[in-house]
């Protein structure tokens, strides 16, 4: 039995070493210039069955990877690589995106909605500075006229490639107008952080709106109407109708001639106008420093999906705990 066992192993290590079928290659990309091929500066680079030749001087100025690569590799062999795991598009398409947008050939290609995510990865695993720059200004000067779905996605992208804070914080105005729902729905596609600022933005947005909507209403309470005499200064126009303006804000009313004030919030625009909601308990200012008040707790709850005591029939008209006052004495 030790001798079989003896033989059993000579069997694996003659099969270990044993020279490794290499890939026939069917396609091929030549990128070499005439300098190229006087100086003898040629790489030969293998993505699956596709060869790749290129300027080793060019492809180390652009990439880190393989300029640590070629220390290790004889000049004139095939230098086989591993670009990605994602089939589509295939790895040698990919390489070749990558190739012909970090180096001249001869002139850069340029970076599309197709090839961002692929050569946001490929600058990443060639460790290319110079494309990841590229990206990085393709993003922010797009994301701008993109849907805020798309924006989404290059964001998810900055993360999952970890791109700089710059590049993130163009894509997060777009993508927080997406609707609530759509953000809960694509919540695993961003982190915590990111998440959580985006709805502290959204919110800090509806106080705003807030405002305005009131502001709006206020407009639409000033009006005008013609009358035979001001009720004010007892203005009259022969043959003539009056025309006299109402401004709640002031709790005034006149005509042109003797009410010459405007409306009090127009003149105050410039400074901060606050909207208000009034509970049963308090009239609270609608913003990003001031509490709810405890009977939004239950309303809260709701939407959080937790569990709140139950309401208890004394409580019904109010949440407001009672003082009960001393009972009187029966004479």
């Amino acid at each position: 039995p030790r001798k079989e066992r003896r033989n059993y192993e000579e069997k694996v290590a003659s099969r270990s070493k044993s020279p490794q079928k290499r890939r026939s290659v069917t396609n091929s990309f030549d990128y070499l210039n005439s300098q190229c091929h006087l100086e003898g500066c040629s790489a030969s680079i293998v993505v699956q069955s596709t060869r790749f030749l290129l300027c080793r001087h060019q492809l180390c100025h652009a990439s880190d990877y393989f300029k640590n690569l070629f220390l290790t590799h004889r000049k004139h062999e095939d230098i086989e690589i591993a670009v990605s795991g994602i089939s589509n598009p295939s790895p040698a398409t990919q390489f070749r995106w990558f190739i012909e947008s970090c180096i001249p050939c001869p002139a850069l290609r340029d970076i599309t909605d197709d090839t961002l995510e692929t050569c946001m990865r490929l600058s990443r695993r060639f460790q290319a500075n110079g494309l990841t720059v590229r990206c990085s200004k393709f993003i922010i000067e797009n994301v701008h006229s993109r849907q805020p779905i798309v924006a989404l996605c290059w964001l998810n992208w900055c993360l999952k490639h970890r791109f700089d804070e710059q590049v993130q914080s163009a894509c997060l105005p777009i993508v927080a107008r997406l609707s609530l729902a759509s953000l809960e729905q694509h919540r695993h596609m961003m982190s915590e952080r990111v998440f959580a600022n985006i709805l502290a933005a959204k919110l800090r947005g509806c106080y705003e709106k807030a405002v305005h909507v009131f502001r709006t209403i206020h407009q639409m309470d000033h009006f005008s109407v013609d009358v035979e005499q001001c009720p004010r200064c007892g203005r009259t126009r022969e043959g003539m109708r009056v025309k006299i303006n109402a401004i709640p804000c002031r709790k005034q009313i006149g005509c042109d001639r003797c009410q010459r004030q405007g409306c009090e919030l127009e003149e105050k625009a410039g400074e901060d106008l606050q909207a208000f909601y009034q509970c049963p308990h308090a009239l609270l200012p609608l913003n990003d420093t001031t509490d709810e008040c405890y009977c939004q707790s239950r309303m809260l709850a709701v939407h959080l999906g937790s569990a709140y005591p139950a309401k208890r029939p004394e409580d019904m008209t109010d949440l407001k705990p009672h003082t009960s006052s001393p009972s009187r004495k029966k004479k």
